[in-house]
């Protein structure tokens, strides 16, 4: 496979290298590896690998254009904890491959991993415990909702103008009998290609003979269950007091090569509650939900830790400002969990829109004025791996918090 090197037009600061990191494999098709080139204090370019020919220009100037106007305008300064847990992180390796060769994992594809009975259990446990804080604390109401959520809702919410780089959509194939018909002679010839390479020439791979003959379907697959309960909302007043709205659903973001173990997956589960109501009302719930979350890390035995954060925009010119409208107004926060090697995941998200999702569906208070929203959202793999690396697979030796929920 061939490697480029690309040269920033204008270093970077080492410390919006992470940043630049993010975004790299968003940048073309094609790109297997890449490496940053550090020269001192400064990011100096970055070695692309691809997996066919690539244009050297072409990535040259993706690069510098994110660089520039997504990266370079970031002021990243470091923030003090909001909380950290009394519990010190312990050292941990190895913990997915303990898992799966106890076949309590096992991988399906890239950002796709199946649970077998362990995981699963302490999963389920897990989210009983927030489950229980979000109905008995905040009155949360409980809603299942599809695996399917329509493009129109997605659009209206502003995300797929947000994070283009994480959507997948819903396709099947068009209905014409001529290209059903054309599209079973196309699957009947083709062929997978071997790892890493390319169809071969003489078939198509199933993937392309979808593409070929496949159209939108005017769904997506949800990457959060948020958006749910806004479109379940949509143009109607909330009732006095406001609601409070949970859910647990399969969510999906095209993570790209940056998919890793249980820490970032494809295909994943959240747990959400959103809080509805007037603006200073949901922010008050969001920080006692954040507060009574912490409690629950706490009796979990986890170490971690609470920090301002800021949601992933890309491939916009309002990137930066909206960046640091999140980091100026304390709009979201994340709670951090180590994992193996010293690295850590963002478990939970704890999140403030102002009248954003009220104006965008049409949310309104009993008086006609636009509701707030903010919304809490966990991500159980995440969480439940965080609890594997620190507390093992023995379950003699995990907290009495989380073995009075596991089945008898």
């Amino acid at each position: 496979m061939p490697t480029y090197l690309v040269n920033l037009a204008e270093p970077l600061p080492e410390s919006l290298g992470d940043e630049l990191a993010k975004r790299i494999y968003y940048l073309a098709d094609g790109i297997d590896a890449f490496a940053l080139v550090r020269s001192e204090d400064r990011v100096t370019g970055v070695e692309i690998t691809t997996r066919a020919d690539a244009d050297p220009a072409g990535l040259a100037r993706r690069l510098d254009h994110v660089s520039r106007t997504e990266v370079r305008p970031q002021r990243l300064t470091a923030a003090a904890p909001l909380w950290t847990s009394p519990h010190p992180p312990a050292a941990s390796s190895g913990t997915f491959e303990r898992l799966r060769e106890l076949g309590a994992v096992h991988e399906m594809g890239p950002g796709a991993v199946a649970t077998g009975r362990l995981f699963s259990e302490v999963l389920d446990a897990l989210d009983a415990g927030v489950l229980a804080l979000a109905t008995d604390a905040f009155g949360a109401e409980e809603f299942r909702y599809p695996a399917l959520i329509s493009t129109a809702a997605l659009h209206k919410g502003g995300y797929l103008t947000s994070f283009p780089q994480f959507a997948m959509t819903a396709s099947c194939v068009s209905s014409d009998l001529d290209v059903y018909r054309a599209f079973v002679d196309g699957m009947a010839a083709a062929a997978e290609p071997s790892a890493g390479a390319p169809p071969s020439e003489d078939a198509d791979s199933p993937a392309a003979v979808i593409d070929r003959y496949s159209r939108h379907s005017g769904y997506c697959l949800p990457p959060t269950m948020c958006f749910h309960t806004y479109l379940q909302l949509a143009g109607r007043p909330l009732p006095a007091g406001g609601a409070v709205v949970t859910s647990r659903g399969k969510s999906f973001r095209f993570e790209s090569r940056y998919s890793r173990s249980l820490e970032r997956l494809w295909d994943f589960t959240i747990r959400e509650i959103v809080f509805l109501g007037d603006t200073d009302t949901v922010a008050r719930r969001r920080a006692d939900f954040l507060t009574a979350a912490c409690g629950y890390v706490g009796e979990l035995g986890l170490a971690g830790w609470v920090e301002p954060a800021s949601d992933p925009f890309f491939a916009a010119p309002t990137v930066p400002r909206r960046l640091l409208a999140q980091r100026l107004t304390a709009a979201k926060y994340e709670l951090r969990l180590p994992v193996d090697d010293g690295r850590s995941v963002a478990a939970a998200s704890f999140n403030v829109h102002g009248t954003t999702f009220g104006e965008s569906y049409r949310i309104t208070l009993p008086n006609g004025t636009t509701a707030g929203t903010a919304c809490v959202g966990f991500g159980l793999e995440r969480l439940a791996f965080a609890f594997f690396c620190r507390h093992g697979t023995d379950p003699t030796g995990w907290p009495a918090a989380l073995r009075a929920r596991l089945p008898s």
